[in-house]
């Protein structure tokens, strides 16, 4: 009885660890760790979004970022895919910040027509969009940042200027 519970056991747990990974895409390349640090006027970056852009060449995989209340980000490669390929790439950072809606949410179990009704007002409502981040960091031809990603663990740490708030036009 306990060899076959432990067989039963073993079997389950195999399984289970081996799900969960999906597997990569065609010509998926090798990716390294890179722990990037984004601060503002020398203070961490709370929820900026970090773009890692290739120098030179066209790359199809999607490599960014979001930064935790420490500024701190682990990048993925096209989201699920914790690293990144060995290259140079421009660090674009960018932050938003949209005026909240005048209409409070319906209730979480309110009919489908409530969702509906309210999600045609806040469309319509005109609700001005910040900036947070001077727009040059998010530019892959202005920002001023680059990293280099080699085989092993990358770690970087880049400031994006004093704070702003600019309404987007």
């Amino acid at each position: 009885m306990q060899v076959r519970l432990f067989i039963i056991v073993f079997f389950t747990v195999s399984f289970i660890s081996g799900c969960g990974k999906a597997p990569r895409p065609d010509g998926f390349p090798d990716i390294f760790p890179c722990k990037i640090t984004i601060t503002q006027g020398g203070q961490p970056l709370n929820d900026a979004l970090v773009r890692l852009m290739p120098e030179g060449n066209a790359f199809q995989w999607t490599i960014s970022g979001k930064t935790d209340a420490n500024g701190v980000t682990n990048i993925s490669t096209h989201t699920n895919y914790p690293g990144v390929p060995e290259g140079t790439f421009k660090v674009c950072v960018s932050k938003t910040e949209i005026t909240p809606s005048q209409f409070p949410p319906p209730a979480k179990d309110a009919p489908f027509e409530d969702w509906e009704t309210w999600r045609g007002k806040t469309n319509a409502e005109k609700r001005p969009k910040y900036n947070l981040v001077k727009p040059e960091y998010d530019d892959v031809r202005r920002t001023p940042h680059t990293i280099t990603i080699v085989k092993g663990k990358n770690k970087a740490a880049f400031d994006v200027g004093e704070p702003i708030k600019e309404e987007i036009k």
